[in-house]
């Protein structure tokens, strides 16, 4: 089980189960992470730095977090 907050503070998913979280390119170099195909999550400005984000998501969830804060593009090196 782990909260997942969303990057503007909107949403509060909970994942319980099966996690699914897609990052859509809009096909510009952008991309965002949905869940459950249609809950904006976070926006990137590259589709990179959202799949640096699912893995540390993943990280989180494996060293067993059970509260995460989707960060802003700022926040994510790529």
């Amino acid at each position: 089980k782990m909260l997942i907050r969303s990057q503007d503070k909107e949403i509060l998913a909970n994942m319980e189960g099966p996690i699914a979280i897609e990052v859509l390119s809009d096909g510009k170099g952008h991309a965002t992470m949905y869940w459950k195909d249609s809950y904006a999550l976070g926006a990137y400005s590259s589709k990179e730095k959202a799949i640096k984000v699912l893995d540390m998501i993943q990280e989180a969830y494996v060293n067993g977090h059970i509260d995460y804060q989707i960060p802003a593009d700022s926040e994510v090196e790529e």
